[in-house]
């Protein structure tokens, strides 16, 4: 039995299209508002991206160290990066996250020595990663590190929806909102608009991690 659909954009912009009573729900949408429908959708994962969830977007790199002060993450613009670790001789050593502030006022940003501490500048395209110290001379040292992506772009209706199925339900009511007041379907908005935001809110509830790690003398009380 499977258990891991998926969902094509033009799926879910069909469906939001009906519910907010652009088309019939035996019609299908024009080119027009299928594009309509694909735009508004892109807006909208992009705007979740600043809920701070989205567990699924969680995933890993590898960057090479150099001698640099700063590296560009490019194409790749994390969101955020949850957790980095410098990997030396095939032991990873938790790295500390810098504020700008704090990475300004460092006043020998130069110094080298082994790389303890890092800021992420995420920039609007290529976004740059600092370490501190620097090394004096790279000897195959990586920084492992864990960070959030972004949604992937919305261009092709065709293509699969970029959210897991628990997230359908909110990616269909939130869109069938937007689409409803694109069109100033006043009435079908009233009913997409409050299902909108408890489905979304359901969804961002559940998005966590579920494991709850302890570690020291307490382990195994």
């Amino acid at each position: 039995m499977a258990v891991t659909g998926t969902k094509t954009v033009r799926a879910i912009c069909t469906s939001a299209l009906r519910k907010a009573q652009v088309v019939g729900m035996d019609e299908t949408p024009s080119g027009s508002d299928m594009a309509e429908a694909v735009g508004l959708l892109n807006m909208m994962l992009k705007a979740w991206q600043m809920s701070g969830f989205n567990i699924w977007t969680y995933t890993s790199a590898s960057l090479a160290l150099t001698t640099a002060a700063s590296y560009t993450l490019d194409p790749v613009r994390p969101m955020q990066i949850i957790t980095a670790r410098l990997k030396r001789g095939g032991i990873e050593l938790p790295m500390q996250d810098m504020t700008r502030q704090e990475y300004d006022n460092l006043p020998q940003k130069a110094s080298t020595g082994l790389p303890t501490q890092f800021y992420y500048d995420r920039q609007r395209e290529a976004a740059k990663l600092y370490v501190w110290p620097v090394l004096a001379t790279a000897g195959g040292e990586t920084i492992e590190y864990t960070y959030e992506r972004e949604f992937e772009d919305v261009t092709d209706p065709d293509s699969e929806l970029d959210v897991p199925a628990e997230w359908w339900e909110a990616t269909l009511y939130g869109l069938g909102a937007r689409v409803a007041e694109s069109y100033m379907m006043m009435v079908p908005l009233q009913i997409l608009a409050p299902r909108a935001q408890s489905t979304l809110n359901a969804a961002l509830q559940f998005d966590r991690e579920g494991s709850v790690f302890f570690a020291g003398p307490y382990a195994d009380a």
